[in-house]
């Protein structure tokens, strides 16, 4: 069985970000929804193209949906693709509201269809190689786990993900990934507490915030920015037998844009001058050393989903656990816009 994609969306995540890892997972793309139809022809020339959604979930030669719509859209475009009999698969965010994402989970549960989350950050390089420390014990008990994802974005566009809609803003972008990692390593929190605020001259939407969380001793700080000329801050972590500080991000993004797949050598490896520097506890003296980055592997998502399509595996991030983040983003919105902690256990 051949896995069959039909594609909602071709912009820059359509196109960069979701596309070029089909092949490497097993996946056919056999239609786009766009009206870039002439770029789609020269990257994916056998590919049917269609002007709406409507058309492409009567396709039957399609079994998997992808949106990579605007996030407003991500809700509505799940529900219809599930009542069409379609799995699907929706960027970040999954949802503007946890209400919605439960209506998305009783949809697929109906249809019997999968429906998950576009979570490719947990494939990132970094995240992968701190996931190992964490399970091989390395790195002891977690205390403090500081996480920074920021960019140097000062000019304000017309772009949509500019414009005030729901589930817009760096909180459902950016802060998607981060609480989604967090959620991944120590599950939920037992309280959050949240800046989220507008910094850019002429900003409309959210583009910058420190979230707070806490789980028993444990503290989670998640930063997000889109005024950081340097922007190479990534991770500080320190547990109870040592420490995991990495900074510059993951290649992957990079690698993608510059027009590198899976496919190509080099996918996903950092240079070693981009290695995390580890410090842990020899005869109750640090030592630090530079850790190996395990390979980034975004591909790795969508094997997952055919895997799941094909053989019933389970899904490779689950909508249970998409509505989990969204919860946890609108406890940040709550705690921002109250000027309080929230318990959210």
């Amino acid at each position: 069985m051949t896995v069959r994609v039909g594609l909602i969306g071709y912009g820059l995540a359509g196109s960069v970000f979701h596309a070029p890892l089909f092949p490497a997972a097993g996946l056919d793309l056999v239609a786009v929804v766009s009206s870039r139809v002439d770029q789609i022809k020269h990257d994916h020339p056998n590919v049917r193209v269609y002007a709406t959604a409507v058309e492409l979930l009567a396709d039957d030669g399609v079994d998997l949906v992808v949106i990579a719509a605007p996030s407003d859209q991500h809700a509505p475009l799940m529900l219809e693709a599930l009542t069409a009999g379609k799995h699907v698969v929706s960027d970040k965010p999954f949802t503007a509201t946890a209400a919605e994402a439960d209506a998305v989970i009783v949809a697929a549960e109906k249809a019997n269809r999968i429906a998950s989350c576009f979570q490719n950050r947990r494939w990132d390089s970094d995240f992968l190689t701190l996931c190992k420390l964490v399970a091989t014990g390395t790195l002891g008990e977690i205390y403090s786990y500081r996480a920074h994802f920021e960019f140097f974005r000062p000019n304000v566009t017309e772009a949509w993900r500019d414009k005030p809609a729901p589930a817009t803003g760096i909180h459902y972008d950016l802060g998607a990934h981060l609480i989604d990692q967090a959620l991944v390593l120590f599950g939920p929190p037992d309280w959050i507490s949240a800046d989220i605020t507008v910094q850019r001259p002429g900003g409309r939407v959210e583009d910058g915030f420190h979230i707070r969380m806490g789980k028993g001793k444990k503290r989670i700080d998640l930063f997000a920015a889109y005024l950081a000329p340097d922007f190479s801050t990534r991770f500080a972590v320190h547990g109870s037998q040592g420490s995991f500080v990495k900074r510059y991000m993951d290649v992957q993004e990079s690698q993608l844009r510059s027009g590198l797949t899976p496919a190509d050598s080099g996918y996903g490896i950092e240079p070693e001058d981009h290695w995390a520097e580890v410090t842990t506890l020899v005869d109750g003296q640090p030592v630090a050393r530079r850790e190996p980055s395990v390979p980034g592997a975004h591909h790795l998502y969508y094997r997952g989903i055919r895997e799941a399509i094909e053989r019933g595996a389970r899904a490779p991030v689950l909508a249970e656990e998409a509505r989990e983040t969204i919860r946890m983003i609108e406890a940040a919105k709550r705690s921002s816009e109250e000027g309080r902690r929230i318990e959210v256990s």
